[in-house]
């Protein structure tokens, strides 16, 4: 075998091998789409969980529903799901406690994400959560 095609060979060795490490180490493109819609599911609850505070802010009370939340001004808030359009779980709980949910399609609960690091306040299932969350008590002025 001449140096040439050994060369060539050799490379195309290289290469291939780049390839199936690189396909091992990194999840499939369905499975990259799920974790960066998860992400954005976290990242829309946690926008209405500012806006739900800043709104007890104001009001001295929990909103009813989201859809006020999506009525103050200011406050650009997905109405729902990225994915699916399904609106984003909300319930009172008591008078400063509530609960947000969504479907997630990952599973964060028992390691790092992909796509970056999720707070342990976040961290779900594979599957429908809840996360109950409680507006942080005001001094009087």
């Amino acid at each position: 075998m001449s140096p040439g095609r050994r060369l060539v060979v050799i490379a195309s060795v290289v290469v291939g091998a780049t390839l199936v490490a690189a396909i091992a180490v990194l999840d499939s493109p369905p499975r990259q789409r799920e974790q960066r819609l998860d992400a954005r599911r976290v990242q829309d609850l946690q926008q209405h969980e500012n806006a739900i505070a800043a709104y007890h802010a104001g009001h001295k009370a929990l909103p009813d529903d989201l859809a006020a939340l999506r009525a103050m001004p200011g406050w650009n808030l997905a109405p729902g799901d990225p994915e699916t359009g399904a609106p984003y779980g909300y319930e009172v709980l008591g008078e400063r406690s509530y609960r947000l949910c969504a479907k997630f399609s990952t599973d964060t609960a028992a390691a790092e994400a992909p796509y970056g690091p999720v707070v342990d306040a976040w961290k779900h299932g594979a599957s429908r959560q809840c996360f109950t969350r409680e507006v942080a008590n005001r001094p009087q002025q």
